[in-house]
């Protein structure tokens, strides 16, 4: 497994899954991200249509909208996310949905097989989503943009794409990264929106389930978490700055030869 599929693993075997127990209050100045990347990928699907989510971890995501394709596969690399995304799909009553435990650079796939490929804050293939997708078909991909979480990476002098804040957005990345793929890119927004944990414990509960800051250790980090903490709670809680985007792009519509 890779350093980031291990990471998931430990989540899924000590949270029960991708998912967590830490307490906040979160403002959306910019709408849900979460929401607004559901709404897409559902209203695209069709009752035949067959939708590819890459990095799907414990399937929570592709369940809530994978009632509105006729067939869904979610891929990860993590074992153990993938033994919670099978419980949560006996619970969801969803037997259309399969999980594979593959490299979704390789999907083995056929040539055309989907009509939709998603990412959530997951990899980005985009010759191999290109080659998977029918013409005409979508790549709907939801990023962590370069200002997500910058206080606290500033603090702890690493993290999740540190220092990226100095360059060009991530964002754009993404999208020339699938118009070199060939596909056109039909949506590049970004979603910026507060996280107030109500306890630093909560923020530290938090920061072992997700990759921010690589490495997170309770004790040995003390220093730096207490002066982020310090600096940055206000009447509402322990405020962490988030910044997430959602690309979307098309794979270009076969072209009928000309009889001419």
């Amino acid at each position: 497994m890779t350093m980031d599929a291990e990471f998931y693993s430990r989540v899924a075997e000590q949270f029960g899954g991708y998912l967590s127990d830490a307490r906040s209050t979160d403002v959306f100045a910019d709408g849900r991200p979460d929401a607004a990347f559901d709404e897409l990928v559902t209203a695209l699907g069709v009752p035949d249509a067959r939708l590819v989510d890459v990095g799907c971890a414990d399937g929570r995501s592709l369940l809530r909208v994978s009632r509105a394709y006729g067939a869904a596969i979610g891929m990860d690399l993590s074992p153990s996310m993938l033994e919670c995304a099978a419980r949560y799909r006996a619970q969801a009553g969803q037997p259309h949905v399969t999980f594979h435990l593959c490299d979704a650079a390789r999907t083995g796939l056929p040539d055309g097989y989907a009509d939709v490929v998603t990412s959530r804050r997951g990899p980005l293939f985009a010759h191999e989503f290109e080659r998977v997708l029918r013409p005409g078909g979508f790549v709907v991909y939801m990023g962590i943009g370069e200002q997500d979480a910058r206080e606290l990476k500033e603090t702890f002098g690493r993290g999740q794409d540190f220092g990226s804040w100095n360059g060009r957005p991530l964002s754009e990345g993404i999208a020339q990264e699938l118009s070199d793929a060939g596909f056109v890119v039909t949506r590049n927004q970004a979603f910026r929106f507060e996280e107030f944990y109500h306890s630093a414990g909560d923020l530290d509960t938090f920061l072992h389930q997700v990759p921010i800051v690589d490495d997170y250790d309770s004790a040995a980090d003390k220093e730096a978490f207490d002066r982020y903490v310090a600096a940055v709670t206000v009447d509402q809680g322990v405020r962490l700055s988030r910044h997430w985007f959602i690309v979307q792009a098309q794979k270009p519509a076969a072209v009928e030869p000309s009889h001419s």
